[in-house]
C-alpha cells in the first residue's frame, strides 16, 4: 500500500486483482457531512473509504464486489441437466418427508422448549 496526500486528504492505493484500488481516508465528522458526495465518489470513482474516528479507522466503505453465483435465468437449464431420482429414490424421499411432517406438532412451540 502507498500512501500521498491531495487535497489535505491522505489517499492510500492498494492493488487488488492487478487494479490500483484507491483509498481515501476520511473522519466519521467528514463522512457525515459529506455523505452523499462520499457514496457517488465510491460509486462513479471506485474509491475506497477508510472512515476513521479518532486514531482508529472504524469503518470501509466500498464499492459492491462483482455478482458470482448462477443466474437465476439459467435455473431451469441447470435443473433439466441434474440426474433424476429412480423410482425407489424417489419412494424413500416421499417416505422421508411424511415421516417428517408426521413428528411435527402444530400444537407445540419449539422455541417454548
Amino acid at each position: 500500500m502507498e500512501d500521498c496526500l491531495r487535497d489535505n486528504m491522505i489517499i492510500r492505493l492498494s492493488v487488488k486483482k492487478g487494479l490500483i484500488m484507491p483509498h481515501q481516508i476520511v473522519t466519521a465528522t467528514t463522512f457525515a457531512r459529506n455523505f452523499s458526495d462520499l457514496l457517488n465518489q465510491v460509486r462513479y470513482q471506485g474509491i475506497t473509504l477508510d472512515v476513521k474516528r479518532g486514531s482508529e479507522i472504524v469503518a470501509y466503505v466500498t464499492p459492491p464486489g462483482v455478482c458470482s453465483g448462477y443466474p437465476i435465468a439459467e435455473l431451469d437449464n441447470l435443473m433439466a441437466t441434474l440426474p433424476r431420482l429412480s423410482s425407489e429414490d424417489t419412494s424413500a424421499f416421499q417416505h422421508d418427508i411424511a415421516t417428517a411432517l408426521g413428528a411435527l406438532r402444530a400444537d407445540v412451540d419449539p422455541w417454548d422448549a
